[in-house]
């Protein structure tokens, strides 16, 4: 009774690390392509922020910057006094943002895309893990399944890929000034 229990528990291993990599690619790949829609200006009102003033919130080791100040669109149909993001700015500088639905603010640029961009692909790998897994779990005979090779060159794909637009996302936020 107890080795088939441990069996049974055995056999269901794959399947919560596969419900799990499908959970999880979802999640990262939803937020980052939201982020991303915003960064690139697909999404969201264009407008600059003044900035007024920046507050830093410090955990462990960590510093973390809030700026706040006055958010204009550049219709000029919204213009939000108590503006706040997240960012390293410098206090006096105006800088290009998106305002997002929930009414938060998304800085937009080479830097910001690529950034997303990269967390996107992150996401999509996770999930091509997971069809991987899928694939594996549920082969019949052994040996290479099918379009396993097509999979792993997919694979190999996205994560250069990934890996590249997190290089140049990185590479252009060092060379911006704020």
């Amino acid at each position: 009774m107890r080795e088939r229990a441990r069996e049974g528990a055995r056999e269901g291993r794959p399947l919560l690390v596969i419900a799990g990599l499908f959970a999880v690619g979802t999640c990262v790949t939803w937020l980052a392509v939201t982020h991303l829609a915003y960064a690139t200006g697909v999404a969201g009102t264009s407008g600059h922020l003044s900035v007024q003033s920046c507050s830093y919130t410090e955990m462990g080791a960590h510093r973390y910057p809030h700026c706040h100040g006055i958010f204009r669109s550049d219709d000029g149909t919204v213009v939000d006094t108590d503006a706040r993001i997240d960012a390293d700015l410098d206090v006096g500088s105006t800088v290009p943002l998106r305002r997002t639905s929930a009414d938060g603010y998304e800085q937009i640029g080479v830097d910001a895309a690529f950034g997303w961009l990269a967390l996107s692909l992150l996401g999509l790998v996770v999930l091509l893990l997971g069809a991987m897994a899928t694939a594996t779990a549920v082969r019949t005979r052994p040996g290479p399944g099918t379009g396993s090779r097509a999979l792993r060159v997919l694979l190999g794909v996205l994560i250069t890929a990934m890996l590249t637009s997190a290089f140049i996302g990185g590479a252009t936020g060092l060379l911006q000034t704020h």
